[in-house]
């Protein structure tokens, strides 16, 4: 099965494609599956939540791939960077609200030609624009970020994701992999086990709000009840919120979580087993595990991960190599058995490769 299958499976309508680094291969990951989509016969949207497709790259001076969309698809972009595409696109709408590089157009590609793609960055004018590319009959929209730009990833606008990573992510293999294996971790937090605390939760995040989920006798009716604070962020607040958190069995956070939160709520000495809640992963700033369980209130459907063996410093690691230290690596730290793949070379590691060795 290639990357395009496993999408198709899934029955996704709308994809975000993530690079953990820059230079990851996250636009040839993008670039194929527009190509293997279209080829089966499905019309694809293009969007990015910052900006890809750009010729060089800004910080390396190195070429980079251009974004090619195929012959029918939509995509959105701004007017300031079609240069002569705007000509290959029937122009559908145009946004009246002006970016910094011209107002953000939505078209559909006549012809294919190389094209830079700049979108919104936050989570609601990005989950609009992949709206409006579905209604105008992209049958699948793939939505370009990083872990920088995380409205991508956001499971309030696309139904499943891809990661990408290589060797630019780092210069030792056995970091790029746990590097990976970290966000596929961060990425698979599951919303909480008890439907009343998740629902408690789901009503505190709706009101923007800070809140304790707390246990109650077992006679008194319903096993949890919430207690709200006045607090809308949990940022530059952390020591305040965690000293009145008492014997609270989780707190709710709207909003960003900071590692300093988390780091708070580890060390919290109430209770072990305390755990905090966060709106989606994306939510969650944290570089490794913090220590406290972490829940959320919608998840991530993290599907493959892609690699590229090349880096720009003049690295390169075999395919079968590198794909197969990262498939067992994100094994080993999420629990996850997912499948890894080189979309240039066709190499695939995971389900049944997890045990080749790291090197």
């Amino acid at each position: 099965m290639d990357l395009a299958e496993v999408v198709l499976s899934s029955g996704a309508k709308s994809v975000a494609i993530v690079g953990t680094a820059k230079n990851v291969g996250k636009t040839v990951t993008m670039n194929y599956l527009a190509q293997e989509l279209s080829s089966r016969g499905l019309t694809v949207g293009l969007v990015s939540s910052g900006r890809d497709g750009e010729t060089t790259d800004s910080f390396t001076g190195e070429p980079k791939p251009s974004v090619v969309p195929p012959e029918g698809s939509w995509v959105a972009t701004a007017e300031g960077v079609l240069g002569d595409a705007g000509g290959l696109m029937e122009i559908a709408d145009v946004s009246e609200q002006p970016g910094l590089l011209g107002r953000l157009v939505l078209g559909r590609v006549v012809e294919p030609a190389p094209l830079e793609l700049v979108g919104p960055k936050s989570v609601r004018e990005l989950a609009d624009v992949v709206a409006k590319l579905k209604s105008f009959g992209a049958d699948i929209v793939l939505v370009d970020g990083a872990l920088d730009r995380v409205a991508a990833a956001s499971p309030w606008v696309t139904d499943v994701a891809v990661l990408a990573t290589g060797a630019a992510a780092d210069q030792n293999l056995r970091a790029i992999a746990d590097r990976a294996a970290f966000v596929a971790w961060l990425w698979s937090r599951p919303r909480l086990p008890d439907p009343h605390a998740r629902e408690l939760a789901s009503r505190a995040l709706l009101q923007g709000t800070v809140a304790f989920i707390e246990d109650v006798p077992a006679c008194a009716g319903p096993r949890y009840a919430l207690r709200l604070t006045p607090y809308r962020s949990c940022l530059g607040y952390e020591e305040d919120i965690m000293s009145k958190a008492g014997s609270a069995a989780a707190v709710v956070v709207p909003g960003a979580v900071s590692s300093k939160f988390l780091a708070e709520a580890a060390s919290w000495p109430e209770r072990e087993d305390f755990s905090v809640v966060a709106a989606s992963p994306v939510s969650v700033f944290v570089d490794q595990d913090p220590g406290v369980a972490i829940y959320v209130d919608r998840e991530i459907r993290l599907l493959a991960l892609t690699v590229n063996p090349v880096s720009y410093r003049g690295i390169s690691y075999d395919p079968g190599r590198i794909a197969g230290a990262v498939a067992r690596r994100v094994s080993e730290v999420s629990g996850r058995m997912l499948p890894v793949f080189d979309v240039v070379s066709g190499e695939v590691s995971g389900r049944g490769s997890i045990g080749m060795a790291m090197g």
